[in-house]
C-alpha cells in the first residue's frame, strides 16, 4: 500500500498508509487527542474525523479548545434538536439549521405554533438523546436518490433544499444520528446540508 507524508502543526512529519482517516491520525498521535478530537483540518479545510486522506497534506485536529470548535457544537445542536421535534411531532416539516454567530436555529413547519410547554419537552428530549452518545454520522447520497427518499417522507422542504441548493450536483451530503445499536436512524431525522465553515465536509 502506498504511504503518504502527513505534517503536524509542530512541523513534525508521519508516514501513514494512503485512505488512513483523520481520526486514525489522532490515535496515532495519542489516545487523549483521538478522545478529544472533534473534527479536522485538512490543508486549510475543515473535514469529519472519517476524512480518508489520500495524498500528503498538513493536518490539525480541532477539539473542544480549538476555534472551530463552537461552530461545531452549535451546528450538531440544530442537528439535536431536529431530532428531538420530529421525535415528538410526528409529521413537523424539517427546513434548515445552521449555526450563527449568535447560536444556531432550525426552520420547522408545525401544524401549531409551538407553546411554552412544547419547548420545555424539546429541551428535555434533546437532553436524553444527547445522554444516550448517540453517533453522527456523515453520507453521501446521490442526489436522486436523496430527493426521492425525502419526497417519500413526505418532506417537500427538503426536496426543495436539494433542487435548488445542489444544481448540477451528483451527490448530496447527509447527516444521520444513529441510535445505539446503529440499526436505525434515531428520531428518523436525516438532515441534508450544503458544505459551509461549520460543518465538516468529507475529502
Amino acid at each position: 500500500m502506498s504511504q503518504i507524508t502527513v505534517t503536524l502543526p509542530d512541523g513534525s512529519h508521519r508516514r501513514v498508509p494512503a485512505g488512513t482517516s483523520v481520526g486514525d491520525v489522532a490515535v496515532q498521535i495519542s489516545p487523549g487527542l483521538a478522545k478529544a478530537a472533534l473534527a479536522g483540518i485538512v490543508d486549510g479545510r475543515l473535514v469529519d474525523l472519517a476524512c480518508s486522506l489520500d495524498h500528503d497534506a498538513s493536518v490539525r485536529m480541532v477539539t473542544d479548545r480549538s476555534p472551530e470548535a463552537l461552530p461545531l457544537y452549535r451546528h450538531s445542536t440544530a442537528h439535536l434538536l431536529a431530532a428531538a421535534v420530529t421525535n415528538l411531532f410526528p409529521g413537523v416539516q424539517c427546513g434548515i439549521g445552521p449555526a450563527t454567530d449568535e447560536g444556531f436555529f432550525y426552520d420547522f413547519i408545525v401544524p401549531r405554533p409551538f407553546v411554552p410547554e412544547d419547548l420545555d419537552a424539546i429541551e428535555t428530549k434533546m437532553r436524553e438523546l444527547a445522554g444516550q452518545d448517540l453517533a453522527y454520522e456523515r453520507q453521501m447520497w446521490p442526489r436522486d436518490e436523496a430527493k426521492a427518499f425525502f419526497a417519500t417522507r413526505g418532506e417537500p422542504l427538503k426536496v426543495q433544499l436539494i433542487e435548488e441548493k445542489t444544481a448540477g450536483q451528483k451527490d448530496v451530503s447527509c447527516y444521520t444520528i444513529k441510535d445505539q445499536d446503529r440499526s436505525s436512524t434515531s428520531a428518523s431525522v436525516l438532515t441534508f446540508h450544503r458544505r459551509a465553515s461549520s460543518r465538516p465536509s468529507s475529502c
